[in-house]
Order: C-alpha cells, then sequence, then structure tokens
C-alpha cells in the first residue's frame, strides 16, 4: 500500500534530528548543522506539542459541529440504513479531505491529519455496527483491528497500531472464552500471538514504521510477559470463572506459570544485553519487578510497607553498583545516554563540508596529479 507522507522528507527529518542531538552533545558545529539543514531539507508542518494538541481539538470539534448540522436537517428522514450511508459518504469526504491536506499543507502528524483519520475511522466503523448488531464482541473487534491496521499501512499512526493490536487480542481472548477449555488455553494463546506479532515487527528496518514498531514491540513484549505471569493468570482465571469469590483457587499448570515468571524476564534482560537493544532490557527490569511482587503478594514475610522499603533500597544499591561499575565502559556498555547512529548521507555531507567540497559529490574526488591521477605532482 502507498504511503501518505513522503519518504525522503521523512529521511530528512530524522536526519536533522539527528544532526540536533549532535550539535547539544557539541560533536558538530552550528555551521555543520546549518549544512545539514540545508542538503537535507524537511518540509512538512509539525508544530509544537500545545500547538499539535489545540489543532487536533480544534478539527475534533469541527467535525463534531458539521456531522450534528447534517444531522439536524436530515433527521426526520434519517433510519439505520440512511445513516449508514450517510456514515459512509462521511468517512469517504474526510478521508478526502485528508489526503488533501496532507499534501498541500504538507501535514506530518500535526494534530489535523491525526484528528481527521480518527474521525474518518470512526465513521467507518460506525456502519459495522448498526448494520451487524448482533455479531459477537470477537467479530467486532476484528474488523476493527482490520480497519486500524489499513490506517495503520498508510499513515503510521502510534493510536492506530496501538489500537489494532489490542483489537486483535480482544477478539482472541473473547473468542477462547466461549469454549470449555478456553479459558486454560487462554495465556499460552496470548503468550503465542504475542510472539507471533513481536517477531516480524522487530525484523521491520523501515524508518516509516520507526515509532510504530517500537511501540509494538514493547506491547508484544510486555503482553508475552503478562500472558505467563502467574498472579495475571491465576487472579484473571478467578475473575472470569468465580468473580464473587473471595481467594483465588490455584489453576492448572501453576508450575509452568511459576517458570515462566521468572525465566522470561531474565530472557528479556540477557536478549536485551546481549544484542543492545534497549527495549529488551528496559521491558525485562521491569518484568523482573513484577515477578518479585507477584511471589510476594503469595509467599513474602513481609508486610506490605515493609517490602516497599527492601523493595526501594535494592533498586538504589543496584542503581549505584551499575553506576559506578559502568562509569568507565566495560563491553560496550557505559552509564552516559545512548549514541546514536551517524546516517550515511550525513556522514557524506560533513566530510564534504570539512574538505571544501560540494556535498552532492559522491567521495572525495581524486585527480590533477602527474603520476594517474593520485594527485601526488606538483599540483596536488
Amino acid at each position: 500500500m502507498k504511503k501518505a507522507y513522503n519518504l525522503n522528507w521523512i529521511k530528512n527529518a530524522e536526519i536533522q534530528s539527528r544532526a540536533t542531538y549532535w550539535l547539544s552533545r557539541n560533536l558538530i558545529g552550528q555551521t555543520q548543522l546549518k549544512s545539514a539543514k540545508t542538503a537535507f531539507p524537511d518540509h512538512f508542518y509539525r508544530p509544537n506539542f500545545f500547538v499539535k494538541a489545540g489543532l487536533f481539538l480544534f478539527v475534533l470539534i469541527a467535525c463534531t459541529f458539521f456531522l450534528g448540522l447534517i444531522s439536524l436537517f436530515l433527521q426526520n428522514i434519517v433510519t439505520n440504513l440512511n445513516f449508514t450511508v450517510l456514515s459512509l459518504l462521511c468517512a469517504v469526504f474526510s478521508i478526502f479531505f485528508l489526503e488533501f491536506h496532507i499534501k498541500s499543507m504538507r501535514l506530518y502528524h500535526s494534530g489535523v491529519d491525526n484528528a481527521l483519520l480518527y474521525v474518518s475511522i470512526a465513521l467507518a466503523a460506525v456502519p459495522v455496527f448498526l448494520e451487524f448488531n448482533d455479531l459477537k464482541v470477537w467479530q467486532y473487534a476484528l474488523v476493527l483491528s482490520v480497519i486500524l491496521i489499513i490506517a495503520t499501512v498508510r499513515y503510521a499512526d502510534l493510536l492506530t497500531a496501538a489500537g489494532s493490536f489490542i483489537a486483535l487480542f480482544v477478539a482472541l481472548a473473547n473468542f477462547l472464552v466461549n469454549f470449555s477449555t478456553g479459558i486454560t488455553l487462554l495465556p499460552f494463546s496470548v503468550m503465542l500471538l504475542a510472539a507471533c506479532i513481536y517477531f516480524p515487527v522487530s525484523k521491520n528496518k523501515s524508518l516509516y514504521y520507526a515509532n510504530c514498531c517500537k511501540l509494538i514491540q514493547i506491547l508484544s513484549l510486555i503482553t508475552f510477559y503478562l500472558g505467563g505471569n502467574y498472579l495475571m493468570v491465576r487472579e484473571g482465571n478467578a475473575l472470569l470463572s468465580n468473580p464473587a469469590a473471595s481467594i483465588s483457587e490455584q489453576i492448572p499448570f501453576a508450575l509452568v506459570l511459576y517458570l515462566f515468571t521468572i525465566v522470561i524476564p531474565l530472557a528479556y534482560i540477557w536478549m536485551g544485553i546481549s544484542k543492545k537493544d534497549r527495549i529488551s532490557l528496559n521491558t525485562g527490569l521491569l518484568a523482573i519487578t513484577f515477578s518479585l511482587y507477584t511471589f510476594a503478594h503469595y509467599f513474602s514475610p513481609f508486610t506490605e510497607p515493609q517490602e516497599i522499603f527492601l523493595s526501594g533500597l535494592c533498586l538504589i544499591l543496584c542503581s549505584a553498583l551499575l553506576i559506578r561499575y559502568l562509569h568507565t565502559p566495560k563491553h560496550g556498555f557505559s552509564d552516559e545516554p545512548e549514541e546514536r547512529n551517524i546516517p550515511e548521507e550525513l556522514k557524506s555531507n560533513l566530510i564534504a563540508q570539512a574538505l571544501g567540497q560540494d556535498p552532492e559529490t559522491k567521495g572525495i574526488e581524486f585527480g590533477g596529479g602527474n603520476f594517474g591521477g593520485g594527485g601526488a605532482g606538483e599540483v596536488y
């Protein structure tokens, strides 16, 4: 599917962002930053957060008033079928409006395009609920996930990416609870689906979907862990099977879930260290904290205030020891902030500027020497 935003501008925006970061680290100067921005122009309209939030709310309110105005004029002739047709027509109109403004105003997640996208999705989804009002929850969730996935593929929006992820798991959970063994199989099914999503997404290196892929990786790792966490499975099973019970009962495959609760966080940490993957490492650290809470919830001899105090003390000590140990980089790790790699295009531009050449030239142009053009003659 064709992308809605200009790929070259997205790449240039990333290069400018990295160049600005290096300026803050005193790795390059103002002249080099200006040279990078000249060589890699970014024509997108991207306001700051507050302007973006204001534009987002303004467009939502404008769309609400527009739809309300139409409803007032057509209130005497609107039936379910007419409203379905009207909703689809409005969805088509809003998508056209969205595409037109992306191209004419050069929008890029500026608040206006986000709001128009969400309005379009809502208008496209409403007819499904009106015309097919006898479907099950998992069927509605599946249809919604398809709509959100299509929107994510074209617009690379974070909210639609997260929404499609959640909708898939809602569909899976609601489908399985309809069977006698579904509740028992639900944790393992959740883990399997999370793994099936994580591995393809983690291999996607497209800059267009970089933020969406990071978000889905985080959600997949968290969901995979929670699917195998003993506390989540036991309490969730009690909530589904016997909501009135004051104490949850022991669950099948308890030993397996105990093992998952211990092994999965350690595997995340090992994966993060071995691959130098910050997402896996941070998720593993959070997961191992929740694993400690899980076992403390059922087996701890301490009171809750004592547990909080001891946990905080351990975290402070571990953090201080790691900072002290990694003050001098060891095995490729340091307590310094993560550095960002230099794109080849920006590297070539900075080298060319330092040598006084045109940034458009590919590499260093040799020639002019008396020995085969190697530059070794008197006119070097």
